[in-house]
């Protein structure tokens, strides 16, 4: 398993890179009010992209999701902390 933290700021930025040994994705916003917004393509936006609220987080697995794409990330508060997961375990 690999832990990464971002500061995820109101320009996006990339978060995770398409990898196609991930077998997991676990995107977690550690502020206390900030929401986080994701995609899973460049140009995620506020209005386009999946909210993940204060303290909360976003999940993907093999075989339900797709946790291999690259994840972008944007916030509505500058220098917000978010932490990856990224999982290589058996599909």
């Amino acid at each position: 398993m690999s832990i990464t933290p971002y500061s995820v700021g109101t320009t996006e930025g990339k978060i995770a890179s398409r990898i196609t040994k991930r077998t997991s994705l676990v995107i977690m916003n550690l502020h206390a009010t900030a929401i986080v917004y994701v995609s899973f393509t460049k140009g995620v936006s506020v209005t386009n992209g999946i909210p993940v609220y204060h303290g909360g987080n976003i999940s993907l697995k093999i075989p339900e999701d797709n946790p291999r794409a690259e994840a972008w990330a944007i916030s509505d508060t500058a220098a917000t902390p978010v932490i990856v997961y990224e999982g290589y375990g058996l599909e």
